[in-house]
């Protein structure tokens, strides 16, 4: 655990460097399938998230400001580069469905490529290299500090939007093959530019625009960074490690060995979301669905659920009243877990577009009444969960500690192909997702955009 010594590189530097080495035929060939992976879920969250009325505000609004190169999905619209990476962003992070790896690298790092991609000419190989090397440095800015962050309600910011700004630089500088002393200072730059990513707007009374702060301005940010960057701009070097730089800000401390150890793949360490709210919840979630499953809803209905989280999420998620917006539904423990205690096995994007219907059942009502959450100091990560349930001389007690999506428990192939066709919902939407899965051979990637909107257009004919 450090801060910078005198003697010592700063990190954004190593980092620089490590990036601007990066060949894909040296990358293991399990990351490169987890980052098409990554690429597949994302673009099967964005389509999703593309159909909801925030996304169209968004779209409109960015419309407004003229016309560029890049496209986007789903959509004959052509907007400046950093337009399309918003509403990419927005779109792909609305329903909390995105993956957790490194906070929520893929969201971030996939709207910037694609943005920086303009209108699709460049190789497959040559993407999935930039998304990997976004997605592996968003990780290793995240990893160094968080198991030594300071608690949400101390500095009252999280760190993924912050992280995944200096990542989405990184990805758009090697999809343009910057050389290391442009990357050096695009990270610097977009580490200083980019939002303070509240925890209120995230866990509170956030509003709309809390899908912004993870994937949309982080990508929107990275992208400019690279092009002030590229024009000469510096920015601070330490901005990471110095006694007054992020880590300092957020931290207690960090760990240097996790940015300068490049052996390590954290995109071998997946974690995708199953459920469409925050994951934080995840954990318990599952487990009460296999609870309920083995005795039904009827005798759930009559017991009382406690649940043991780390104390550390519990002021994100847990809620002493109702949700009141669709963006508290996706961050309120308590009605996630009375949703699946009342039958349901999955939490859906509808469980949150219509929190007001859901909340207003009286067997919801009644499951939140009888969910108690409290703080177990054992408990040190979101994946970690108890639950005890009490019943007519029935006592339950489980513990989770890997939550499907987790490492311990990853969704397989199958999984994320059948969450992205859940998604997608368009025809030929099992050929796209065979396509990406193999798109290192693909020798330009136009056809992530013309086979998205063909099929979209042929949705809307039928509506």
């Amino acid at each position: 655990m450090s801060e910078l010594a005198a003697s010592e590189t700063p990190l954004l530097s190593i980092l620089a460097r490590y990036v601007t080495t990066l060949e894909i035929d040296r990358i293991p060939v399990e990351a490169r399938w987890q980052a098409a992976l990554c690429l597949l879920d994302t673009v099967g969250c964005i389509a999703a998230g593309s159909r909801t009325p925030e996304a169209t505000m968004i779209q409109t609004v960015e419309g407004e400001n003229g016309f560029g190169k890049s496209r986007l999905l789903g959509s004959n619209l052509r907007l400046p580069s950093e337009a399309a990476a918003r509403i990419h962003g927005y779109a792909g992070d609305v329903f909390e469905l995105n993956d957790l790896i490194g906070g929520h690298a893929s969201i971030g790092n996939v709207a910037a490529v694609l943005a920086a991609a303009e209108d699709g000419s460049v190789s497959g190989a040559r993407l999935l290299t930039a998304l990997i090397a976004g997605i592996e440095v968003t990780c290793r800015v995240y990893t160094a500090v968080y198991p030594h962050l300071k608690p949400y309600t101390d500095v009252a910011m999280v760190i993924p939007g912050i992280v995944s700004a200096i990542g989405a630089a990184a990805a758009v500088a090697v999809l343009q093959e910057q050389p290391e002393p442009v990357v050096r200072e695009a990270l610097a730059i977009a580490c200083a530019l980019t939002t303070w990513c509240p925890a209120e707007a995230i866990f509170g009374d956030g509003g709309t625009v809390k899908p912004l702060l993870f994937g949309a301005w982080p990508a929107a940010v990275g992208l400019r960074a690279v092009c002030y960057a590229r024009r000469g701009m510096t920015g601070p070097a330490q901005l990471l490690d110095s006694s007054i730089g992020l880590y300092a800000t957020l931290g207690r401390c960090f760990d240097r060995d996790v940015i300068t150890d490049v052996s390590h793949w954290y995109l071998l360490e997946p974690r995708r979301k199953l459920h469409a709210c925050c994951g934080y919840i995840h954990s318990a979630l599952d487990t009460l669905i296999t609870l309920r499953r083995e005795i039904g809803v009827e005798a759930m209905n009559k017991g009382r659920l406690h649940i043991e989280m780390p104390a550390y999420v519990i002021p994100a998620v847990s809620k002493r009243d109702l949700p009141s917006s669709a963006n508290e539904a996706r961050f309120h423990a308590e009605y996630c877990l009375a949703l699946v205690a009342c039958g349901d096995d999955v939490v859906t994007p509808d469980h949150s577009l219509n929190y007001a219907h859901f909340c207003a059942r009286e067997d919801v009502k009644r499951a939140i009444s009888r969910i108690t959450i409290r703080a177990n100091s054992s408990l040190t990560h979101y994946h970690q969960s108890i639950l005890e349930f009490e019943a007519d001389g029935l006592k339950v007690r489980r513990a989770n500690h890997a939550p499907k999506g987790s490492p311990q428990n990853p969704m397989t192939e199958e999984d994320v192909i059948a969450k992205f066709l859940r998604l997608a919902a368009f025809p030929t939407s099992h050929d796209y997702a065979a396509r990406m899965l193999k798109i290192e051979k693909e020798i330009d990637c136009s056809w992530i955009f013309d086979d998205m909107e063909a099929a979209s257009g042929r949705v809307q004919e039928r509506m």
